[in-house]
């Protein structure tokens, strides 16, 4: 006689929990590339708010020493050092700011540069047009004699 139930395995009525083990190792990898981005996000942003702040101190500087040294060929300088060392702007406003001083500054070499070959250029001219009268003088002497 064959009792009900006698041919079924009773372990085969475990719990399997094995697909929440794998979905919570697979959130869990997920969570730490996750951290492992964003650390290297943030290495990234310090890096590049030291170089920010390195670029504005050395617009500073140079900012500084003409502000001494020549202030009048910089009008508004001084002004322009206080907004770039203003802690409550924020950090790129500062650094956008060092960046159109810097350019200024560049722009006025320049125009300092330029306007010394042209003042070269204008005695150049000048020593050929006196050197021009001159021989011309002195040949037309000569015409007038013969």
């Amino acid at each position: 006689m064959a009792l009900l139930g006698a041919s079924i395995d009773p372990s085969l009525f475990r719990q399997d929990y094995s697909g929440f083990v794998n979905a919570a190792n697979t959130n869990a990898n997920a969570m730490a590339g996750l951290g492992q981005n964003l650390a290297e996000m943030y290495k990234e942003k310090k890096k590049e708010n030291k170089a920010m702040e390195g670029e504005i101190k050395a617009a500073d500087t140079i900012a500084g020493i003409l502000e001494s040294k020549m202030p009048d060929a910089f009008p508004g300088i001084s002004d322009l050092r206080m907004q770039m060392n203003d802690g409550n702007m924020s950090l790129v406003d500062r650094y956008n700011l060092a960046n159109s001083i810097k350019l200024a500054l560049s722009t006025g070499v320049q125009v300092q540069q330029l306007g010394l070959q042209q003042q070269k250029f204008d005695m150049a001219q000048s020593q050929a047009a006196q050197s021009a009268s001159s021989a011309g003088a002195g040949a037309g002497e000569d015409v007038g004699d013969y």
